[in-house]
């Protein structure tokens, strides 16, 4: 299973739980804040945080009348969660939002898939969670 289906069935199964009256069955969480959100009414789903090693769902409980309040589920990770991105040739040539690949000699294109694959190894890999800045290459 993918790590998105994963998270998906997760945050699916927590939000049931949620919604039926019960704590979250797994993950760490602040009973206080989750008996504060439920005076304000049914949760919706908030966002989703990674670090390699661990998975943050928010759920949002909100009212008209007074600030939302975030209750949030951090979950193990079950294996190391890595940050792919997007290979120095794709990003060359996405034009109108089409996107392919691109022509390089072997040699160059040797180089370019271990540059990728160095990118994966712990301490590299943990620089691109939290705020990653934006390249550009033109």
């Amino acid at each position: 299973m993918n790590l998105n289906a994963y998270v998906a069935g997760l945050r699916r199964a927590m939000l049931d739980e949620l919604l039926s009256g019960s704590e979250p069955s797994q993950g760490r969480f602040d009973p206080e804040v989750l008996k504060q959100g439920r005076v304000k009414g049914s949760p919706q789903l908030g966002t989703v945080r990674y670090t390699p090693e661990t998975i943050t769902l928010e759920f949002i409980f909100s009212d008209p009348m007074t600030s939302a309040t975030v209750f949030v589920v951090e979950l193990d990770a079950p294996q190391r969660i890595v940050w792919l991105a997007v290979p120095e040739w794709v990003v060359e040539t996405i034009w109108q939002g089409d996107i392919d690949g691109s022509y390089h000699f072997e040699d160059e294109a040797m180089q370019l898939l271990a540059d990728f694959a160095a990118g994966l190894s712990p301490e590299a890999n943990r620089e691109s969670f939290g705020v990653r800045k934006v390249i550009r290459r033109e």
